[in-house]
Order: structure tokens, then sequence, then C-alpha cells
């Protein structure tokens, strides 16, 4: 929530309790910067402290980097860099909190969809330089 739901679910619409916003975060439609609105589906993630690169269209307000210039195997191997992160792959299936993981190692990195945590050793990936 603090570095990704946060930017995407209304003052109005936040507990206080992260879990339960998370779940409404992943369950509601969100607008497009298209004019549309949107469930986030049919995209990836990647979360870190500094910032989200996503290939879902979300408005410019959210901070997320959406122009489609960093594809996303470069925007996960520079988030295992970083440090603590969270990789997404949404499809149509709707994600829950129980589906997220973060990732503290890139030699246990996990990349979270709905019902299925995927750990790899990213370390081990062709594109991974120390």
């Amino acid at each position: 929530m603090r570095y990704c739901g946060e930017k995407l679910l209304p003052v109005e619409l936040r507990s206080s309790n992260d879990v339960k916003d998370a779940a409404t975060v992943l369950a509601m439609s969100h607008p497009l910067h298209t004019g549309k609105a949107l469930r986030l589906s049919s995209c990836w993630m990647v979360i870190t402290s500094t910032g989200v690169t996503t290939s879902f269209k979300a408005l410019a307000a959210t901070g997320f980097d959406t122009s489609g210039k960093v594809e996303r195997k470069d925007a996960i191997v520079a988030a295992l860099k970083q440090g603590d992160c969270m990789l997404l792959a949404l499809n149509k299936r709707s994600m829950t909190p129980a589906d997220l993981f973060i990732t503290y190692d890139p030699r246990a990195a996990r990349l979270c969809s709905p019902g299925e945590v995927n750990t790899f050793d990213a370390t081990k990936g062709k594109t991974w330089t120390p």
C-alpha cells in the first residue's frame, strides 16, 4: 500500500487497514489516462520504494512510469538490484492480498500472480550482472 496502493485508492475509501485497503485496490476499477476505467488486470507492475513501473495505463497523478520505455525484464532486474521490491503479473483473474509477497533477495525473487507465486533465482538469469 505504501508505494503503490495508496496512489490508487481514493482517500475516502481508505480504512487504515493495509490488508483491507489492498483488497479494495485489487478489486476496484481505476481511472486510466485514456479516460476509461479498468481493474488491475492484464498488466505487470514492478514496485519499489522509489517508484512503480507498469504496463497499466494509470493516471499521471500516480507518478507511475507508464511510458512503455522500460521493458518488464529490465524493470525487474533494476528493482532486484535496488533492494526490496514487489513483482506483479496480473491477468484476468483477480488477485488478493494473500497473493502479494515482497522480494528481499534476488536469489529468491518472487513473481506474484493470481493464486500463484513463482520463486526464482534472478542472479542465474542471462541479464544479471552484479
